[in-house]
Parts: C-alpha cells; structure tokens; sequence
C-alpha cells in the first residue's frame, strides 16, 4: 500500500513538472525584447518668430537609447543631449545680430511599428511621441548679449516624427521635432511689449549601435 502511494505520488510531480516546464516555454518566449544603445547625429534646428532667423542651423546630439519591442511593436525612451545654434534679428539690438548656442536635455518617449524587414533584413521602424526638454544652458557666440538663458523659458514639449532602419546591430535614422511649447520668457522686445510665440524646430539625422 505505501509503495503504490509513494509510486502515485512519485507520478503525479513528475507529470506536473513536465507540464510546468512545456508551459514555460512559450512564456519565455513572448517576453518582449529588451534594447539598449547609444546614438550620435547631427541636429538642425531654428527657432519661429520674428526675431529669428528662419534657417536651420547645424549643432549635435547623442546620448543613450532603451527600449522594448515585440514582434511589429515597441516603445523607446532616449536620454539625449543636443546643441542648437539661433541668430537673432533684433532682439535686444535693432541693428545688430546675435548668435546662440542653447544646450537642451532631451528625454523623447517614441512609440513604434515596423512595416518591413526580417531575421536577415533591414528592418524600418516608424515611431512618434512626445519629447520633454530642459534647457541647460544659452551661450554667446560673438558677446551680443552675454548669457541670455533667462530669455528661454527653462522646460518645453515637442511632438517627433520619424523613422529607423536598423540592421543586426546598426542602426540609421531621421526625425522631425516640432515645438508645442512657447518658450518666449521675455517681457517686452526693444521697449514693445508685445509677445511673440517662440517654437523650437528641429531636423535630425543620426547613427547608432545596440548592445542588447
């Protein structure tokens, strides 16, 4: 009697291990897919208004990207640092120009979809979402007016879009960054105090590599 029990209960963990370990399987199997990297490019930006220049002047960015995908769907968040060059027309001197150049900390959150690509081929990924910066600094680059940071305000939103390719380990890509943001914080403009809208935008085109 005890060995037909102990021979029952012998039986039954045996076949409830196996069950557990061929469901475990397909669990491990639809967890999505972890990403990290980092990228570099180069960043074109301007800022709309009428005491700025409208040409998009070139600067950089760079910084370390982690993001989770699963099959044709992911999302990624990227903690960037990037330089913009502005010239003003008339800012604070009605004859004179003034060139910037503002350091921004940038955390874009990008949902994606991939529309094509394989196991052995280039993969395009299609992505938007929302951009949060913090402006670290605003430098002179010919003294026109010392440090005008006060001038910006000092956190904005943006709206991207853009696209990657990405191939094993590498990836390419571009994007557009529309500023959703006013970040005008001056009073009065040359003794008028009417206040323009200021808007960041910003074209950038990048390369970068996956470690996961």
């Amino acid at each position: 009697m005890k060995r037909s029990f102990l021979f029952s209960l012998l039986s039954g963990i045996l076949f409830c291990s196996s069950v557990a370990n061929a469901q475990s399987v397909p669990v491990v199997k639809s967890l999505p897919k972890l990403d990290l990297g980092i990228k570099i490019g180069a960043n074109f930006a301007q800022i709309g208004g009428d005491n700025w220049e409208q040409s998009y002047k070139p600067g950089i960015v760079g910084g370390i990207t982690l993001g989770l995908h699963k099959k044709k769907i992911g999302v990624q968040a990227e903690f960037l640092v990037n330089t913009s060059h502005y010239t003003s027309t008339g800012l604070y001197d009605s004859v004179n120009k003034g060139d910037f150049r503002a350091l921004y900390f940038d955390i874009p959150l990008l949902f994606e979809y991939r529309v094509v690509g394989g196991k052995l081929l280039p993969k395009l990924w299609l992505m938007a979402g929302p951009q949060f910066s913090n402006l670290i600094s605003v430098t002179s680059l010919n003294s026109y007016a010392g440090d005008v940071k006060n001038s910006f305000k000092s956190s904005s939103f943006s709206g991207v879009l853009g696209a990657e390719m990405r191939y094993f380990k590498f990836t390419l890509g571009a994007r557009y960054i529309l500023g959703l943001t006013d970040v005008n914080n001056v009073s009065s403009i040359n003794g008028t105090t009417a206040k323009q809208a200021w808007n960041n935008h910003s074209i950038q085109v990048y390369a970068g590599i996956r470690f996961l």
